[in-house]
């Protein structure tokens, strides 16, 4: 399974989101260092749940991170997280 689909299943099911995106980034990485071709390694992610409700914002980066280790373990480099709770997201 692609990485994405990887990372879009592990959101779903673990966060019940209101609202999410995950884009693969990887190719804006070209000609960095360890760059690596047909490789899903950089990703920006936004998620909304009611599952960060009263959830700072570096616990809540946490919890994914925590829920994405498989993949950081299997050449994904970075995610971008953005995380909010339905309230938060209506008023961006």
């Amino acid at each position: 399974m692609k990485r994405k689909l990887k990372i879009e299943k592990i959101i779903s099911e673990s966060y019940e989101p209101y609202f999410y995106s995950v884009l693969d980034v990887s190719e804006q990485h070209r000609g960095h260092q360890n760059f690596k071709e047909n490789i899903e390694s950089h990703f920006e992610i936004i998620i909304v749940s009611e599952k960060f409700k009263n959830i700072n914002r570096i616990d809540r980066h946490r919890m994914i991170n925590k829920s994405l280790k498989k993949e950081f373990l299997s050449d994904l480099h970075s995610a971008i997280i953005k995380t909010y709770t339905i309230e938060e997201y209506k008023k961006i």
